[in-house]
């Protein structure tokens, strides 16, 4: 079925290869390649790349290197082409002695038998399907690749003051006390007039709204229905454990108990005196008939739910050409499948944006991103999940928009009003700041309460920079709903005092006091100065190489080129 689609979607791309082919067989190939120049499928450092350089190297690499991928394999295919272009293009280059040297490390075998270069050919094909020629271009590739990045890594370096400042950030603890000043409180305190509310929609009608980074907006995301139809497994397995029969469990037991259902001693017995002669002892029909029972309906069960999920694929197989759209709920009906059409937890609508996919098929990472790419009424192959297997059809998509003002104009008030609330709480925590440079952090709370009601202070243990976790019992991290007050407190002096505002998820306005600092003795790290700077050096070469193979990513493009 899945190929059946396929075809359909590239059948113009078919038609033009079958044209050249057709060419090629009446003898004016040669000239095609003139007439129909083969087209790039993508570029990397501004070199083109077409579909015959990157389907070569993804066949060889494949069979070397990415036999068992955790990862699709022209991703990273793509990624390896772009590293060892930007390596030639560096004027990085192998030795005929690194080659062999390398290729001698891929088969720790006597070396007599590289002598023999037409056994040593047959190994080659045996092991990897591949050419001598196909094989060794692969590894130049690979060692290019390997030894940039040996030069590169090693030209990371770091010093013993650059190693020293960044101990005792991570080392170096504080004390602090707080109050918090809630956005909330301080809504009934403003007033927003219609001119400003339709100003704030007009700022913020295009952005994405995301309340984790703290950013207004109003445009929604592309969103899509789905509907599916998946096994019904607690139906399956109940259905299945009816037929069960204590002879077919008689048979599976005699058929299997040479094999599994031998006594411990009998075992042991055999261990100790293989090639001697002696009567078998096997564990009772009954003490294992739970055991028996289980095996056959794991059997029966997979082999019924497979069987549903492929009768409903061929179905669809089989009407994939006709112009009518085959019912999910009639393919359910017939196949014996639950049909579904999921509902969002978020708002209660049958509608999902990429991020909230997740939630339908929770083991599935890639499902959102495959959702997406799919198009309008494709039904998909089977797919495997914890739910069961399932076979889903995207039968709607709503593309991006941004809902009129008078849709959500209560919406946008209240987000204004939250905005002008978190500004009067900073305002009331500067002047809540100036009494305490004049009196005390206590006395300046005081004197705020008319404005902002009764105030808790938190104190602290020791807290660590943010990113930093510490594990001394006198060390407590705050949490990411209070970042900014870590970045601001380790930067003022024991007995100061400072604002820190946090403008994301829940707005809050902090007025903070940084009561004792834990210094760090340099001597600390005099002790392990070596394994330290080993530590940090490793780490700050790893983010330059991450960073470096970024960029060489951002300047590769998979795909047609605009213009």
């Amino acid at each position: 079925m899945a190929a059946t689609s396929w075809f359909r979607k590239n059948q113009k791309k078919l038609l033009g290869i079958l044209v050249v082919f057709l060419m090629v067989i009446w003898g004016i190939g040669p000239a095609a390649e003139y007439l129909v120049p083969k087209p790039a499928i993508g570029e990397i450092l501004g070199e083109k790349i077409t579909q015959e350089q990157f389907s070569d190297t993804a066949t060889r690499w494949a069979r070397i290197f990415f036999r068992d991928p955790e990862e699709p394999v022209a991703k990273m295919v793509w990624s390896q082409m772009a590293l060892f272009i930007q390596a030639e293009k560096m004027g990085v280059f192998v030795t005929k002695e690194e080659l062999a040297q390398e290729v001698r490390n891929f088969f720790p075998v006597d070396p007599r038998v590289f002598e023999d270069k037409e056994g040593f050919r047959r190994m080659i094909g045996s092991v990897f399907h591949l050419t001598e020629y196909q094989f060794e271009k692969t590894i130049k590739e690979y060692l290019i690749t390997r030894k940039l990045q040996y030069l590169l890594r090693n030209s990371v370096k770091i010093t013993r003051d650059e190693a020293l400042q960044r101990y005792i950030k991570e080392n170096e603890k504080v004390k602090i006390k707080y109050a918090a000043l809630n956005a909330r409180d301080f809504v009934s305190n403003v007033k927003v007039e219609e001119d400003e509310i339709r100003s704030f929609y007009d700022k913020h009608s295009e952005a994405f709204p995301n309340v984790e980074e703290g950013r207004w907006g109003y445009k929604e995301p592309e969103k899509v229905k789905i509907e599916y139809v998946i096994t019904k497994n607690a139906a399956v397995e109940r259905e299945i454990k009816t037929t069960i029969t204590d002879a077919a469990m008689r048979n599976y037991y005699e058929e299997k108990k040479d094999l599994m259902f031998r006594t411990e001693a009998e075992e042991k017995d055999s261990e100790e005196t293989s090639g001697e002669t002696s009567v078998p002892e096997f564990k009772p029909f009954e003490e294992v008939k739970e055991q028996i029972k289980n095996n056959l309906l794991f059997k029966e069960y997979d082999a019924t739910i497979n069987r549903q999920i492929a009768d409903a694929d061929e179905e669809i197989y089989e009407m994939i050409d006709k112009e009518e759209f085959i019912s999910f709920p009639d393919l359910a009906e017939r196949h014996g499948l639950a049909y579904v059409i999921p509902t969002n937890s978020n708002n209660g609508t049958n509608y999902f944006a990429k991020d909230e996919l997740i939630e339908v098929m929770i083991d599935l990472p890639e499902f959102p991103r495959q959702v997406f790419d799919r198009d309008i009424n494709d039904p998909s192959p089977p797919l495997s999940s914890v739910e069961g297997k399932f076979i889903y059809r995207v039968i709607e998509k709503i593309a991006p928009r941004t809902p009129p003002y008078e849709e959500i104009r209560e919406r946008v008030a209240r987000d204004l009003s939250y905005e002008k609330a978190l500004a009067e709480a900073e305002m009331v925590a500067e002047k809540c700041l100036e009494k305490i440079n004049q009196t005390s952090f206590e006395e300046g709370l005081k004197f705020i309460e008319d404005k902002a009601g009764k105030i808790e202070i938190t104190e602290t243990k020791y807290i660590s920079r943010p990113g930093i976790i510490s594990e001394d019992d006198d060390v407590e991290v705050l949490g990411q709903e209070r970042a900014e007050i870590a970045e601001i407190v380790f930067g003022l002096k024991v007995g100061e005092s400072a604002i820190a505002v946090e403008d994301k998820g829940a707005k809050k306005c902090y007025v903070v006091m940084l009561v004792d600092r834990k210094k760090v003795d340099p001597n600390e790290f005099e002790e392990d100065k070596d394994s330290i700077m080993a530590q940090y050096l490793m780490e700050k070469q790893l983010a330059f190489m991450t960073e470096w193979e970024s960029w060489v990513g951002k300047k590769s493009q998979l795909g047609k080129r605009k213009g």
